[in-house]
This record gives structure tokens, C-alpha cells and sequence, in this order.
């Protein structure tokens, strides 16, 4: 009976831990090093700004400034970062990146002005963005064709996961407020990045039958027209990312009844969402056509979240606003996920073999021009304007998400088959 006992214990456990962690070596540490850099990650996004007018004595204003300029240099570094991980070691390159991020989070210990400020969180974002791009860079040169949305889906779901983690911990040192801790908290996040890039340097370096480069001009990326398309398209959909951390916040406290509290309830909302669903929604995407329609129901979902949310300043009573935020924001969840399963999928499909890195690294810059000109162009035009505002953006959501659908459905238009 003992026996029998252990062995249902053992298949149990080994049913739980092929849910947690993949049976394929690969995905298994890109899974581990992902979900690390969340955790670390997760400290920096939810301490960082009181950490800094703490420890520098900087002014909102400075430090404001000097993330605006990192931000630039993040949506500048993406592309030839990726041009290097194709002609060195996407596991190279995402490695030595996650190095630097460790470091930057020590760097910023020793921050005591602007100039240093500026350099660090430079230092920062470039190679966080790097990171980002080198890892997509892994999945396509390392993952199967048919697995490289489902890696990539469970990868984000454990993303999600892991800046839950680190915000808890982020949320410690907010609650003592206190320098020694905040200093604690970084060199942690800094500590775990760099055991993320020892995870990374123990992946596999090249696929087994390594693809060739593609010879051609430099830049290649930027003189394929579907693909520039695809990529301004995907960043106006993104726009739905500081719509919920930035906006909406913004949004119920000056025009709703409903209480403060709701907008972090949101944010778990879509973290939990994100974890629980989005491997089995990526599962459905197989197929380009799969992919298409994908996005183009999630921009329906958005279009309709944008309207939940523009109700609510119609909301006479608190609970009715409180339904209607709690509505749209499962809307947006769904809407996130099905978007991001069809353009993990059409921005893999639609990059030539031997240049994965110099398209995810563009593809990447979708991202980061939407988290850079989002919260400012969402602000003036639904903070600002008002239900008008939310109107527009319910509009603009679904005809991205059309165009999408039509112009890459179209053989003739991208000139290579994308009908499967």
C-alpha cells in the first residue's frame, strides 16, 4: 500500500509539474529566466518612482524627463540589436543584455543626480528592449514553427505571473518607505537578473540545423511594406496597454463615481486573466487565417471595453460604474489575448528565414512606441475630450483590426502565401 501510495503521489506531482514547467528543455528555461526578469522586473515598475525621488532627491519633473528619454532610446535599440542576434547568438545576445539589466539596477544605488539618472535608466531600457528582442529571436530560431505561439503565449502568462510577484515585493518596500529597504529591493531585482542570464547561457546556441542569413541590404526589414504595415497596425492596437495602466485610472477619478480602489482591481483582473487563459487561447491560433481573425475579435472586444468604460461617467450610482469597469475590463483581457496569439503568430510567419532577429527587433518597437506615446495621445483624447474621445478610439480599434484581416489575407499584397 506505502508503494502504491507514493506512486500515485509521484504521477500526481509529475502531472502538476508538466502543467508548471514543460517537458522540452528549452521552453523550460526560457520559461524559468522569463518568469525571473518578471519577478525583477515587476520590483522596478511598482518602486522605482518613489525609490528615485528618494534616493537622488530628484523632482517629478527630472525624473519624468529622464524615463521619457529612455524610452526613446528603448524604441531605438530593438532593430539592430536584432540585426546582431541573427549574425552572432540570439542566446548570446539575450544573455549579456540581461547582464546589463542586472547591473543597471545596481547602478541606480548610486545615482545622486540628473546626468547619472539619465545614463542608468538609458542603460536600462536599452538593454531590457534588447532582451525582449533577443528572446523572440530564440523562440523563432529554437521553438518549432508550429509551437512558436504557444511558447509564447505560456511565456507571457508566466510574465504575468512573475510581475505579480515582484510588484508584492515592490509593495513591501512601499509600505516601509524606507531607503535601506528600497536599496534592498533593487539589489534583489539585480541579483535575479543576473541568475536569469546564467539560465540563458545554458540554452541551446543555434538550432540544430542552423539557417543560413539571408544575404540583401542592410535594414532589409524597413523596405518590406507588409511587414512596416503590420507593425504600425500592431502599434495602434497596442495602444490598449496604457489605456489600462496609464488612462483609465485618470479616467475614474475625475469622471466616474467609482471608487479608487477599482483601477488596481482591474489591473489583477488582467493579470489573472492573462495567466489562467492566454496558453489556451494561443492554442487556437494555427493557421495565418486563425491568426487574422484572432486580432481582428480582439480589436471587437477592445471597441467594445472602450464603450464599458465610457459608460461609466453615465453611472448615477457607484456599483452600476463599478459593474460597467469590471465588465470592460474582462473585455479587455480577452481582447489582449486574442490580439497578442495572432500577432506573435503573423510577426513570425511573415519574417524570412535567417533574419528572425531584425524583424522581432522591429516588430518590437510596436510595443515600445505605444508605451511612449500612449499615455500622452489617451490622456488628451479620453481624459481630456471625454466620451467623444473613448468614441474614436472604439472606432479606430476594429479598423486596424479590418485592415489587418484584409490587406494579409491578400496573396498579392504580400507575396508569399499566408492563405493556410
Amino acid at each position: 500500500m506505502p508503494n502504491i501510495l507514493q506512486a500515485k503521489i509521484r504521477s500526481k506531482y509529475s502531472a502538476f509539474r508538466s502543467r508548471i514547467l514543460p517537458a522540452d528543455k528549452t521552453v523550460r528555461g526560457l520559461a524559468i529566466a522569463q518568469t525571473m526578469g518578471a519577478i525583477a522586473g515587476g520590483i522596478y515598475f511598482s518602486s522605482s518612482a518613489l525609490f528615485f525621488s528618494r534616493a537622488s532627491g530628484l523632482s517629478p519633473l527630472e525624473i519624468g524627463l529622464g524615463l521619457t528619454i529612455s524610452g526613446m532610446v528603448g524604441l531605438l535599440v530593438p532593430l539592430p540589436l536584432g540585426i546582431l542576434a541573427d549574425r552572432w547568438s540570439a542566446r548570446n545576445i539575450a544573455a549579456w543584455l540581461t547582464v546589463g539589466v542586472g547591473l543597471s539596477y545596481w547602478f541606480f544605488l548610486l545615482v545622486n543626480g540628473f546626468t547619472a539618472f539619465v545614463i542608468a535608466t538609458c542603460c536600462f531600457a536599452a538593454c531590457l528592449r534588447g532582451a525582449m528582442t533577443a528572446r523572440m529571436a530564440m523562440i523563432a530560431s529554437l521553438i518549432d514553427a508550429s509551437h512558436r505561439t504557444q511558447t509564447s503565449a505560456y511565456l507571457h502568462a508566466l510574465g504575468n505571473g512573475g510581475l505579480s510577484v515582484g510588484a508584492l515585493i515592490g509593495s513591501l518596500a512601499l509600505y516601509f518607505d524606507s531607503l535601506p529597504v528600497y536599496r534592498l529591493a533593487f539589489s534583489i531585482g539585480g541579483a535575479i537578473f543576473l541568475v536569469a542570464a546564467l539560465v540563458y547561457r545554458s540554452l541551446p546556441s543555434n538550432v540544430p540545423e542552423p539557417v543560413p542569413i539571408r544575404r540583401g541590404p542592410p535594414l532589409a526589414v524597413l523596405r518590406d511594406r507588409p511587414y512596416v504595415v503590420l507593425a504600425l497596425l500592431n502599434t495602434i492596437i497596442l495602444l490598449y496597454i496604457p489605456l489600462l495602466n496609464m488612462t483609465l485610472p485618470l479616467w475614474i477619478a475625475l469622471h466616474t463615481k467609482a471608487p479608487l480602489w477599482i483601477a488596481p482591481v482591474l489591473y489583477g483582473v488582467n493579470t489573472i486573466g492573462v495567466m489562467l487563459l492566454q496558453v489556451r487561447l494561443g492554442r487556437r491560433v494555427a493557421t495565418a487565417k486563425d491568426a487574422r481573425r484572432s486580432i481582428f475579435s480582439a480589436t471587437l472586444l477592445l471597441s467594445a471595453a472602450c464603450l464599458a468604460f465610457a459608460a461609466m461617467a453615465l453611472s448615477s450610482t457607484v456599483w452600476l460604474a463599478v459593474l460597467l469597469a469590471i465588465f470592460g475590463a474582462l473585455l479587455h483581457v480577452f481582447g489582449e489575448m486574442m490580439h497578442m496569439a495572432g500577432a506573435w503568430d503573423l510577426s513570425f510567419r511573415l519574417a524570412p528565414p535567417g533574419r528572425q532577429g531584425e524583424y522581432q527587433g522591429f516588430f518590437n518597437t510596436s510595443s515600445a512606441t505605444a508605451e511612449m506615446l500612449g499615455p500622452f495621445l489617451l490622456t488628451a483624447l479620453l481624459v481630456s475630450w471625454g466620451a467623444p474621445g473613448w468614441l474614436v478610439l472604439a472606432l479606430v480599434f476594429p479598423a486596424a483590426g479590418f485592415a489587418i484581416l484584409a490587406l494579409f489575407g491578400r496573396q498579392a499584397y504580400l507575396e508569399r502565401d499566408l492563405s493556410g
